[in-house]
């Protein structure tokens, strides 16, 4: 009977260790599912090309959410209105990825709302131009410039990097592992797209450097009309001058006075080559084409597409490609 006892409370003794084991485990597992869920970030990008160097800098790592401010159609932000949407979606991101330069005017109203929401800066340290459009304002169409959005890119890297490290605690041997795979992750991409828009920049610096020696020889005229100054940077390297830039707005189109002027400025200076943009309609630029000797070369300046990741790189190759025959007949 005694024996009997004995075996009983063993197997109690076991059944209790059991489930105490299985609690605990439960409670560790719920725990690190805990963990793993707090440890998501939801990024929200301003516009089009922030979004595709973002979705490449964080491609396949599951904890990071990135979502576009603006539709995919929205092309620049100039004077772009925040919605009660915008502002939602702002509500429930951790960080807020822009372009800067000035393009987010809506800035400020987005800090005043949203005080402790993390804002990446892309243009931070890179020497801006002054605007052709807005007198006394910067320029910042930087991404057009492979060089330039090569900083950009690393300018991500670096506070992605600084905000995991800040956000996700590295102290818990539960996450430390986990942690250090999505930095991992981050730094591989970046290298990845660091080389692909390198020799993106190499292919078109050599186009630019190229038109300059033939500006500087005098061989092509060194003057341009722009729909757009987004082409300033790339006309600034390749030694060439933006006479007049148009700017086109949906809501306040061209005049007939205004177009005869660029018509005016056209003939005046013998100007050969007239950029404009995908996103813009034809119809003023065909007028000026009709009633000048100038030429109309289309640049994609990358502010809208269908979400893939290699968009920047096949736009900026079709620019490569639109200024060989341009300029150089090609």
């Amino acid at each position: 009977m005694k024996k009997k006892l004995i075996i009983l409370v063993g197997i109690m003794a076991i059944v209790v260790i059991t489930i105490i084991a299985t609690i605990s485990y439960i409670n560790k597992s719920n725990n690190e599912a805990l963990n793993i869920e707090e440890s998501k970030i939801n990024i929200v990008t301003s516009f089009y090309p922030v979004y595709v160097l973002t979705i490449n800098l964080t491609d396949g790592i599951s904890d990071i959410k990135v979502d576009s401010l603006t539709d995919f159609s929205a092309g620049c932000l100039h004077d772009y209105q925040l919605t009660t949407k915008d502002m939602r979606l702002l509500s429930n991101a951790d960080v807020f990825i822009i372009n800067g330069g000035g393009m987010e005017e809506y800035l400020a109203e987005v800090i005043d709302s949203y005080p402790h929401l993390k804002v990446i800066d892309l243009s931070k340290g890179i020497n801006l131009l002054e605007s052709e459009v807005h007198e006394g304002g910067d320029n910042p169409h930087v991404w057009l410039d492979p060089d330039l959005y090569m900083i950009q890119i690393e300018n991500a890297r670096e506070e992605l990097e600084k905000y995991i490290e800040d956000t996700w605690d590295y102290k818990k041997d539960l996450n430390k592992d986990y942690y250090k795979e999505v930095i991992d992750k981050l730094n591989s991409n970046t290298k990845a797209y660091l080389d692909d828009v390198g020799e993106l920049a190499d292919d078109m610096n050599q186009v630019l450097e190229t038109v300059n020696n033939m500006v500087s020889e005098k061989n092509i005229s060194n003057k341009v009309v722009v729909f757009h100054d987004s082409f300033a940077y790339l006309s600034n390297k390749a030694g060439l001058e933006v006479a007049y830039t148009v700017e086109v707005d949906e809501d306040t189109p061209l005049s007939a006075s205004e177009v005869a002027e660029v018509i005016s400025a056209i003939k005046l200076e013998n100007i050969q080559y007239l950029f404009t943009e995908e996103q813009y309609d034809d119809t003023i630029s065909d007028r000026i084409r009709d009633e000048t000797e100038a030429k109309i070369y289309i640049i994609d300046s990358a502010v809208t597409g269908d979400a893939d990741k290699d968009s920047y790189l096949k736009a900026m190759r079709k620019n490569i490609d639109t200024l060989k025959k341009a300029l150089l007949n090609l």
